[in-house]
């Protein structure tokens, strides 16, 4: 929990932070008992179906916070469908939605890649995504979790436009077993790496990071 609290130590309300990787089913659980135990009201929008609540109850054991405490306090809402997540962002979500709260959405871009929807209209919702993303952050802290993509994803570079919500990036990878940030920026300068979610090969590694990279 350590280097999650690490990691997290920059979200407050009106900042952003953006987990890339792995692992995201775990640091989810962990970031949302990270809220919990900060006493924010923590509010779960999964988009990629990689919530668990068994998993948040065993982080909740770890911060020595009961089950009932974390699975009542963490709201959790579940889109299938880049309509529907829209949709919810819209009408559903605003409701639930307090000051100072920990909103994470998990996987915001991975619904945008369903080919069965044009990409014209994807591009569009995207666009209203973001918009929705940036008006929660005026008074949230947002972290955003995106796992990678699938290698037959066609990228169409609908990370890049995330930028304007991110304050923070984490690559997420592991070795030897331990969660770890290959690369951390300052909100200075907001560097993305290439590879399926940013842009460039899907298959490559990803490059270091330039300005350019946006």
């Amino acid at each position: 929990m350590k280097p999650m609290s690490h990691y997290l130590a920059p979200l407050k309300p009106g900042r952003g932070v953006l987990l890339w990787g792995g692992h995201l089913r775990a640091l989810t659980a962990a970031a949302a008992v990270w809220g919990v135990a900060r006493r924010a009201p923590v509010l779960v929008v999964d988009a990629a179906n990689r919530f668990d609540p068994y998993q948040l109850v065993r982080e909740a054991g770890t911060r020595k916070l009961s089950p009932q405490e974390a699975l009542t306090r963490v709201r959790v809402a579940r889109a299938f469908t880049s309509h529907q997540l829209v949709r919810l962002l819209t009408e559903t979500f605003p409701a639930s939605l307090e000051q100072g709260s920990l909103v994470l959405v998990l996987g915001p871009v991975s619904l945008f890649y369903d080919e069965q929807v044009p990409l014209r209209e994807r591009r569009r919702l995207f666009q209203d995504l973001v918009r929705l993303l940036a008006r929660i952050k005026t008074g949230s802290a947002l972290l955003l979790l995106q796992p990678r993509l699938p290698r037959a994803a066609a990228n169409q570079h609908f990370g890049r436009l995330l930028a304007p919500v991110i304050d923070y990036f984490v690559e997420v990878e592991s070795r030897e077993g331990h969660r770890e940030a290959t690369r951390r920026t300052s909100p200075a300068v907001l560097a993305l790496p290439a590879g399926q979610l940013w842009g460039g090969d899907a298959h490559a590694a990803p490059s270091p990071p330039q300005k350019g990279d946006l």
